[in-house]
């Protein structure tokens, strides 16, 4: 559906129900502003148009009331009614029944996905200080210090517990839609429409996520204060962190 409206003597549009929708937000569109779309025998008030009108639950534009339909307390848009009832019948976490995951949860849940990454992450490195070192250490012996062979081993520890993390996020958010710290405390990582991630995103969320670590933990402090509570590497990749109980 296409809107067009006035604005200091101009006609502007097309837009799309969405971007008008924002457009009645931002109260650039307001009850004073003349209107018209397909279905209108002349340009109106939006005061006079409003009442006819409601806003699409999946898509968040703005339709005319006939060309919506209500399931359960909620409007479909008609070209939006195919894909709401595939993702009701598929379980879907549908835009408007998200609750977002606070500060102190998600905190919570990436605590316990360290610890359980802190199991094979030691293995691995004491794997690895055999091979480079003929036993195993945690530090190296200062008189038999050699700074190439420790870098060196310092970077095939680094590669590896990169390339388990990564796996870790790939498998469990792409299976379940959430490592075992979130499924643990009823969390799940979403597109912004409610749908599963695919694997690529998980693989870059994930290198999303040292961004938001190498800014002094910046990135995830904005998780504190944005209204859908997305740390950077959640804008980055389009995801949400929402609770399922």
């Amino acid at each position: 559906m296409e809107w067009f409206y006035a604005s200091g003597g101009n006609r502007m549009g097309p837009v799309n129900a969405v971007a008008f929708e924002t457009l009645v937000r931002d109260k650039i569109v307001n009850a004073d502003t003349l209107v018209w779309a397909k279905g209108l025998t002349d340009w109106q008030r939006w005061s006079e148009v409003e009442p006819t009108t409601g806003v699409c639950a999946l898509s968040g534009g703005r339709f005319f009331t006939r060309d919506l339909v209500s399931h359960d307390g909620k409007l479909i848009s008609a070209e939006q009614k195919g894909d709401y009832f595939q993702r009701v019948r598929e379980g879907i976490v549908q835009p408007g029944e998200m609750r977002y995951a606070g500060f102190w949860v998600r905190f919570l849940a990436k605590f316990l996905d360290g610890l359980l990454l802190w199991i094979p992450n030691t293995a691995i490195a004491l794997g690895w200080s055999i091979v480079f070192f003929g036993r195993m250490l945690f530090a190296p012996q200062l008189n038999q210090f050699n700074p190439g062979l420790w870098f060196g081993f310092q970077a095939v520890v680094f590669l590896t517990n990169t390339l388990v993390a990564t796996t870790y996020q790939w498998f469990f958010l792409t299976r379940h839609g959430a490592t075992p710290g979130k499924m643990a405390l009823g969390l799940k990582v979403v597109r912004s429409d409610g749908s599963a991630i695919t694997g690529g995103r998980a693989i870059g969320r994930y290198f999303s996520e040292m961004l938001s670590a190498m800014i002094l933990l910046i990135g995830y402090i904005m998780a504190a204060f944005d209204d859908e509570k997305r740390a950077l590497h959640d804008r980055i990749c389009d995801t949400r962190v929402i609770r399922t109980k």
